[in-house]
């Protein structure tokens, strides 16, 4: 095995870590040998401000750089930062990787993040190899690489401040299937391992402690009866939390002896599974799909970074087009509860429903969408005391109401946006202090002048948010303008927001807003932005006050 890993790590390392997707060696060398690109910028800024301590300094500058260079079509970017509070210089390839493709052959190395299977190898990044053969049905994988690189404890750090400590971690995975995209059957392998001896000093073990994992997962998809389609991806998961615990003795698994081989088992191991399958029928003018997914307790992968765990969900979802496809109406209902090995104090039961109806043609259109989330708690291994259930439903209500006047010269637009939101607790107990219902609307209108690139539009907005505590409302117009002339560009805006809390005046914000872009050539741009906020406070726990902001902006492109 280790003779393998070398000459597959010579093999990939020999070529430049660099990313590029996955890319077709063949068109490679149609590409140009050599090329570099990219840009330069240069930006200046002034702030100023009355009322309150200044948010920033009263002048910046900051310079960048984004050169690409670019060798057989495969780039290899750069970034340089110079400003008046960072300096940087990246080169991201560092940490890049290259996957070129020839025909049915994929080649990885470098760095890289795969997803085989969403239990076993989902999106973990490593640095290291791999291969991916795919000739005719066949669907084979191999990889290796390290996972996580040590990271010593630093003692003289504050815990909250420390970076967490690390021990360098390996592992590979093997792919083994038939089949296509829509109709396979994969085998996925993954094993992982800490290096006891990868830090100088063991950490405390509250902190970190060596692991290994070992995980076998199958995913399956397939369609039959034409409008069927079927999938599932099962996984089992053994994961040694503590290499160094003591060794389980005289450790009887009969058929399946062979795993002590493999992993190493001891009083930290734990054997969990995640599951997930959906059945759906897909039509021409609707669909239907029901979806069920559990996760044991405490589900880990050392080929992915994180799963919702001890949670089992059951979804409806399905969707219908109307009308010759210009009614849409959609909708989703599921259930979820926690407490799966029967372990718990208390278990946690949420049911999530969705619908949505929209209607389009080309002059207007409506969209009406209502969703609700509900939880409640039932008694796990101890009862529950009323006072602390925990019962609510939160439903949100909101639509989008569009109307379209278009000619040549002149067009009309007319958008209102509604929302209703509003937290039921069904706990008299908890009632009184779990208020929040929410109300916002939106009227906007555009004015356009198409054949003079002029456009102006204005909006007014009404938002009521009611809490335990009171009630706050904010309400106020804005409007805004843009036009193009040749490579003039600019565009404004202006907003007067009010605010009252307890139907006492609360105080005002003003906000505007201008920017001006000038095209100098082909290659060259400027553009210049200024920002006036002033708040007019009556809360004595809120000042007043005054800001000014101003950035000038050059960029070369070459």
């Amino acid at each position: 095995m280790k003779r393998i890993t070398l000459l597959i790590a010579v093999i990939f390392f020999s070529l430049l870590c660099f990313t590029a997707s996955a890319q077709d060696v063949g068109n490679m060398v149609q590409q140009k040998p050599f090329a570099i690109s990219g840009s330069l910028g240069l930006g200046l800024g002034t702030y100023e401000v009355s009322g309150i301590p200044a948010r920033q300094h009263d002048f910046s500058y900051i310079f960048n750089g984004a050169p690409v260079m670019s060798v057989y079509g495969v780039s290899f970017p750069f970034s340089v930062v110079v400003s008046d509070q960072q300096r940087s210089y990246t080169q991201p390839f560092n940490q890049y990787g290259i996957s070129p493709t020839y025909k049915w052959l994929t080649v990885h190395a470098g760095w890289r993040s795969l997803e085989w299977s969403p239990y076993t190898l989902a999106g973990h990044n490593f640095l290291g190899g791999g291969v991916e053969l795919n000739p005719g049905k066949l669907r084979l994988g191999f990889i290796y690489g390290r996972f996580n690189k040590a990271i010593e404890q630093d003692p003289l750090q504050p815990l909250a401040l420390a970076q967490q400590p690390a021990y360098k971690r390996t592992g590979y995975s093997l792919k083994l299937g038939y089949g296509t995209e829509q109709n396979h059957v994969d085998l996925t392998y993954l094993h992982g391992k800490d290096d006891i001896h990868s830090l100088s000093s063991r950490p405390d073990s509250g902190l970190l402690n060596p692991a290994e994992n070992m995980v076998l997962g199958l995913s399956t998809r397939f369609g039959f009866f034409k409008h069927f389609v079927f999938d599932a991806d099962v996984s089992g998961s053994i994961y040694t939390n503590n290499l160094l615990s003591d060794t389980l003795k005289n450790l009887e698994l009969g058929e399946v002896a062979f795993i002590k081989s493999l992993i190493k088992l001891n009083s930290s191991t734990q054997l969990s599974t995640a599951a997930q399958t959906s059945i759906g029928y897909n039509a021409a003018a609707y669909n239907i799909k029901l979806r069920y997914s559990r996760i044991d307790p405490d589900y880990k992968s050392m080929g992915a970074y994180y799963f919702e765990t001890d949670a089992q969900n059951f979804t409806i979802e399905s969707m219908v087009r109307l009308i010759q496809g210009q009614m849409q109406v959609s909708g989703s209902f599921g259930m979820q509860n926690d407490n799966l090995l029967h372990d718990k104090a208390y278990q946690s039961n949420r049911k999530i429903g969705s619908l949505n109806v929209s209607f389009n043609k080309p002059k207007y259109g409506i969209n009406v969408r209502y969703s609700n989330f509900g939880i409640t708690q039932d008694r796990g291994l101890n009862p529950i005391i009323d006072q602390f259930r925990v019962s609510r439903t939160n439903h949100n209500l909101s639509t989008i109401f569009r109307y379209d006047i278009t000619g040549e010269s002149i067009s009309h637009g007319f958008v209102f946006v509604g929302n209703l939101q509003s937290l039921v607790d069904l706990n008299s107990y908890t009632a009184p202090n779990s208020k929040a219902n929410s109300k916002t609307a939106n009227l906007s209108y555009q004015l356009g002048f198409p054949k003079k690139a002029f456009g102006i539009n204005t909006s007014l907005s009404y938002t009521t948010a009611d809490i335990a505590f009171g009630r706050s409302i904010f309400y106020g117009p804005s409007i805004g303008i843009n036009k193009t002339q040749g490579n003039l560009g600019i565009n404004g805006a202006f907003s007067y927001q009010l605010q009252r809390n307890n139907n006492i005046d609360a105080g005002s914000i003003i906000n505007a807003y201008m920017n001006t872009s000038y095209r100098i050539g082909k290659r060259d741009a400027a553009n210049f932005t200024l920002n006036y906020l002033k708040s007019n406070s009556k809360d004595i726990t809120l000042p007043s006050f005054n800001e000014v902001r101003t950035n000038l902006g050059l960029i070369h492109s070459f």
